[in-house]
């Protein structure tokens, strides 16, 4: 009984910890505080600094794209509130092509099994904002329906729901803004 208590503890404790990766640091420069929340290598980023409260997020685009979204372009996010927040970009986001390896399939060979292997480009791109500390807080009280990201320079979007990789994205982006929400 002890040790199911205590590994519940244990669980509860690491769980908290996981959710809560807001980190405070000093610029060795300025010597100011700058208090952040990182997923998976900035794949999204909070970052609280001189007051202002920025957001990157990168996305993933399938094939190889030359396409610079310029300053001020607009991605929108759709509460399950129902409210709206519309962003634009602070600076350009240029492309970064990137390489996927995926495996698929057992086949039986001659005395011995094999797998296929395909190897798919894709193309990423960071998207920087500065929020609102109201934007922060939204972000912070309701979950994400969908977000609407731009597709081309045609203005076309694409609107991604909470579900697979997206939606761990989705999360973190919960996550970070309620982490962040409680250290202004």
């Amino acid at each position: 009984m002890i040790k199911k208590t205590t590994l519940i503890i244990l669980i509860l404790l690491s769980a908290k910890v996981y959710s809560q990766k807001c980190k405070t640091a000093k610029d060795p420069f300025t010597n100011e505080e700058i208090k952040s929340f990182d997923f998976k290598n900035k794949t999204v980023y909070f970052e609280i600094k001189n007051d202002s409260i920025t957001l990157d997020i990168v996305f993933n685009y399938w094939g190889e794209r030359e396409h610079i979204f310029k300053e001020g372009t607009g991605l929108s996010i759709k509460l399950e509130t129902g409210a709206k927040i519309d962003l634009k970009t602070i600076m350009d986001s240029k492309p970064k092509i990137e390489s996927s390896i995926s495996t698929s399939g057992f086949y039986m060979g001659l005395g011995s099994g094999m797998t296929s292997t395909k190897a798919e480009n894709f193309t990423t791109y960071s998207f920087v904002f500065l929020l609102t500390e109201s934007e922060l807080e939204m972000l912070a009280e309701s979950k994400i329906e969908i977000i609407r990201i731009p597709d081309t320079d045609e203005e076309k979007y694409v609107d991604l729901e909470a579900k697979g990789r997206t939606g761990k994205k989705i999360k973190a982006i919960k996550r970070g803004a309620t982490c962040m929400s409680e250290n202004i």
